[in-house]
């Protein structure tokens, strides 16, 4: 889900979060293993923006998340901090610490900025973008609009082994982690802790 790829352009590394779109370079580089073509030219110096509206997704998905604690929860909701719990000074405002109504209004805006039009195309449901669209600004209204669907999926977790803090759709109810290596390490070190 394209909103839940866009979210996890940052990565927990320990306590604190890197980000992965550095540079515009880094953003076309992901669009493109997406499928949505972009240049350099089309991102400009709005790198920023995109950052914004990274953040704004997460924090949502991390509200939704969090709504439906994990099977076997051993602890509240939201008890990891979330991303840039460890900042560094160039860093961007963790994606979890934007504020519910101004997350709302970044993902509304981008949703308003490019008028997404349902079409049937070979069986599908496909997203259009009006022709003289610009290419970054059918992104973010691509982004917002996986976010709408992802925002209403039941199967939407956040995976809170350490060093993951990744976001990924449950494929059976009872699953906590994004996948078995986040389980080991999760369970290694709840290990650790209570055999110190």
């Amino acid at each position: 889900m394209l909103a839940i790829e866009f979210a996890n352009t940052v990565r927990r590394h320990g306590q604190r979060y890197v980000e992965l779109l550095d540079t515009p370079h880094d953003l076309v580089e992901w669009a493109d293993h997406q499928g949505l073509p972009l240049s350099e030219r089309d991102v400009g110096s709005r790198l920023t923006d995109v950052r914004a509206l990274r953040n704004a997704v997460f924090a949502l998905l991390l509200d939704a998340a969090h709504a439906t604690p994990p099977p076997g929860a051993t602890s509240p909701p939201g008890a990891m901090p979330g991303p840039g719990a460890t900042p560094r000074p160039d860093a961007t405002p963790r994606p979890g610490a934007t504020p519910r109504p101004e997350a709302e209004a970044r993902l509304n805006a981008a949703l308003a900025a490019v008028p997404l039009i349902p079409q049937l195309r070979d069986g599908d449901i496909a997203l259009t973008a009006p022709r003289e669209a610009p290419p970054l600004d059918t992104l973010l209204a691509r982004v917002a609009a996986s976010a709408l669907d992802a925002l209403g999926d039941p199967a939407l977790a956040f995976c809170d082994a350490p060093s993951c803090g990744q976001f990924f759709l449950r494929h059976r109810g009872d699953q906590r982690w994004c996948g078995p290596a986040c389980g080991t390490r999760a369970r290694v070190a709840r290990y650790a802790v209570h055999h110190r």
